[in-house]
């Protein structure tokens, strides 16, 4: 359990900062370039996309767990559900230190271009879609939740080592 709470974490890191991605790092020391880094979070809708992410992927995990029907996957699904409430406990936190990533990799004058492109038909029809993406990639996670519990528990044990 703990492994696969720590890859959800991984995968979530990933999602949100890889737009953050670049080669060339500057320090951000300037306010401007912060300022810059929270307007293109809001336009992009960063803490929409984190809330949406969390609620798909423990809907996800409780379906692939077969909450409703297994007390084990209750179980399992009630501590994957808790250890995503803690991880949020953080969001604030993450959301500060996104921006302080975003601006030390881009200059303010970047993060406004980006910006400004999200606010455009293209870019603005992007973030209209991305919760509907994730809903449906929500579903891929399922299938695929789905399928590894069902392989997990026709599994035979592992062999005792002594």
């Amino acid at each position: 359990m703990r492994f696969l709470v720590s890859a959800v974490f991984l995968a979530l890191a990933l999602a949100v900062a890889a737009p953050s991605w670049a080669e060339d790092a500057k320090p951000a020391t300037d306010q401007d370039r912060i300022a810059a880094a929270r307007d293109l979070m809001d336009v992009t809708g960063v803490t929409k996309q984190m809330d949406a992410m969390i609620d798909a992927m423990t809907a996800g995990f409780a379906k692939g767990a077969k909450a409703d029907s297994s007390e084990a996957g209750k179980k399992v699904s009630e501590e994957f559900q808790a250890a995503m409430k803690k991880f949020m406990s953080y969001k604030d936190d993450m959301l500060r230190d996104f921006a302080g990533l975003y601006a030390e990799t881009f200059t303010a004058d970047e993060m406004k271009q980006v910006a400004d492109f999200y606010r455009s038909g293209t870019g603005a029809k992007f973030v209209q879609l991305a919760p509907s993406l994730m809903q449906k990639g929500a579903q891929i996670g399922v299938k695929y939740s789905e399928r590894m519990v069902k392989e997990m528990s026709s599994a035979p044990p592992p062999a005792d080592p002594k």
